[in-house]
């Protein structure tokens, strides 16, 4: 490909130029992450300065693009990087694929839905919930009248942020190996049943949670519940509020962000693309 129809790769030093794309949006709160160097990720952009189109690539398979795709010239260098960066990465890494999350705009979608050889694409729907701690409250002191079963536990771990197998893993990863994060673990007669953690993604005193009850027969007990209320209590302490990140099918991930408290305030396209073959 024509060096001039490329995407740059930013070193640490000339992220600050990309800075004002994700400014101002919940839902790129992860690129804010990459770019201020709070969790691993790669940065690309049409120009070092004064850039009109950028990619935050986080650690994994979550993309943020944004800036001006009107221009023929942009349009071809973001397909290019798809193509001769991207899909090559994920085989080396032996991911199955990838994310991009982007505005919500007919020009994304049409350029994103466009066939590329090796990969299909799929585009659905996310919201960002934000956190309401009067309503919080009243849930933790009602929940805090009901003691807990004998055989039922929570308690606050220490969990690495990157968790990677080490041949996903590329050098510039290394320095954020022994970073880790907190989540709130319940347990039922020792056995993991639900845990809320801190997946990494913060920025000033803001941060995302993820939460999971793993197995569908322990679902509907309330234990993510639990665990969401102790770890969310967790970081109140340290005047940290989190976010909550849902896609629109996921009906049981909303009715528990409304119950915790959250509040939706931002939906976007979500493009996950799966390699073929």
């Amino acid at each position: 490909m024509n060096e001039l129809n490329k995407l740059l790769e930013l070193q640490p030093e000339n992220f600050a130029a990309v800075y004002d794309f994700y400014a101002g949006t919940k839902h790129h709160l992860p690129a804010l992450s990459v770019l201020l160097e709070n969790y691993p990720g790669r940065v690309f952009a049409d120009h070092t300065e004064a850039p009109t189109l950028a990619v935050v690539w986080a650690t994994g398979r979550w993309m943020y693009a944004a800036g001006d795709i009107s221009a023929e010239i942009n349009r071809l260098k973001l397909m290019g990087f798809l193509q001769t960066v991207v899909v090559p990465d994920c085989l080396q890494r032996q991911e199955k694929g990838f994310e991009i999350y982007t505005e919500d705009s007919d020009s994304w979608t049409e350029l994103l839905t466009l066939e590329i050889a090796g990969l299909s694409v799929d585009r659905h729907m996310e919201s960002v919930y934000e956190f309401n701690s009067e309503r919080f409250v009243q849930l933790k002191n009602r929940r805090a009248a009901i003691p807990l079963e004998g055989e039922l536990s929570v308690a606050c771990e220490e969990f690495p942020v990157l968790a990677l197998p080490e041949h996903n893993r590329s050098a510039r990863d290394d320095r954020f190996v022994g970073l880790t994060t907190t989540g709130a673990v319940v347990k039922v007669r020792d056995k993991v049943v639900s845990i809320c953690k801190n997946n990494g993604f913060s920025v000033n005193n803001r941060y995302f949670i993820d939460v999971d009850t793993y197995a569908e027969s322990e679902r509907g007990k309330g234990y993510a519940t639990l665990a969401a209320v102790s770890l969310i209590s967790h970081y109140l302490v340290q005047e940290m509020l989190p976010l909550w990140e849902t896609t629109h099918e996921n009906v049981a991930s909303h009715k528990l962000a409304l119950r915790l408290g959250f509040e939706p305030v931002e939906s976007y396209p979500v493009f996950a693309f799966v390699m073929e073959g």
